[in-house]
């Protein structure tokens, strides 16, 4: 199952959590859009372009086997992936079409039932979003609006503890350190070398078959992210082999495609904190 699909609800209404851009005026933006939401019930429309360029077959949204539909997260945890939601956090109720997976929710409509925006958010802006949205609740206190307004719990998520995800988070960026380490060791002491050849292998087998697994994801873009991530470790484990050409076509390349993912992430975080948002 997937983070975004792979079971459709039973129909009626439910609650789920996203985050906004505040654009000027107030308007509520997606953070990969610059086509607003409206006050009170929006629909979602399939914009999915086919291989040869022409547009896909034209089918209601979400689609099973599309991207389309309105994203929102089973919880803030989920939801916290994203910058933006350190500063404002939505609940939207869906309905309609509705397909599920184990980490939220893609919806035909939604409209935004709540929102929280951070002391981060100028009050005059966060005025102009009570303009915007007059029949939408807002708060300057996040818990308040969670227990008014808490998200509808689906069988089908599957959101670990938050000391499950810590404890995960810490695994794995000490399998990361150790593979970036192994990476660093010569090829002729690895060859050499019993164990060190057993940890190579596994490790490496761990990343390949984490970049696919996190890659046939299709409708989770934070996964897919993560296998870039895995199969990127992988071909550094396999850079000390190649010599001279794997460092020059491997090694380089990625050390500078990290330092372009640390800028990006910084930047993102640094205009989730500009309001109002950088809209077009």
């Amino acid at each position: 199952m997937d983070a975004y699909a792979g079971f459709e609800p039973e129909v009626g209404e439910i609650r789920a959590l996203r985050t906004f851009r505040v654009g000027p005026g107030g308007v509520l933006y997606p953070l990969f859009s610059s086509r607003p939401w409206a006050e009170g019930t929006n629909t979602a429309q399939c914009a999915v372009l086919g291989r040869a360029g022409t547009e896909a077959l034209a089918h209601a949204a979400p689609e099973p086997d599309c991207t389309c539909g309105f994203y929102a997260y089973a919880s803030e945890a989920s939801a916290g992936e994203y910058p933006n939601a350190r500063h404002v956090l939505a609940v939207v109720a869906c309905w309609g079409r509705v397909i599920a997976g184990t980490r939220g929710i893609r919806a035909e409509h939604a409209r935004v039932e709540a929102i929280w925006m951070s002391a981060t958010v100028p009050p005059d802006l966060a005025n102009q979003v009570r303009m915007q949205y007059p029949s939408t609740s807002v708060y300057s206190d996040k818990a308040a609006m969670l227990a008014e307004h808490p998200p509808t719990e689906l069988d089908c998520y599957e959101e670990p503890p938050a000391r499950e995800r810590r404890w995960r988070r810490i695994g794995l960026w000490a399998i990361t350190a150790a593979a970036l380490v192994t990476g660093l060791l010569p090829a002729h002491w690895l060859g050499s070398n019993a164990d060190a050849r057993i940890a190579w292998g596994a490790e490496l087998a761990f990343f390949l078959v984490g970049a696919l697994v996190l890659r046939g994801r299709h409708t989770d873009v934070v996964a897919r992210r993560r296998g870039l991530v895995f199969f990127a470790v992988a071909l550094w484990l396999v850079a000390p082999f190649a010599g001279t050409v794997g460092v020059l076509l491997l090694r380089l390349p990625l050390i500078q495609l990290a330092v372009l993912f640390l800028v990006h992430r910084t930047l993102l975080a640094r205009a989730a904190s500009t309001f109002p948002a950088e809209v077009g």
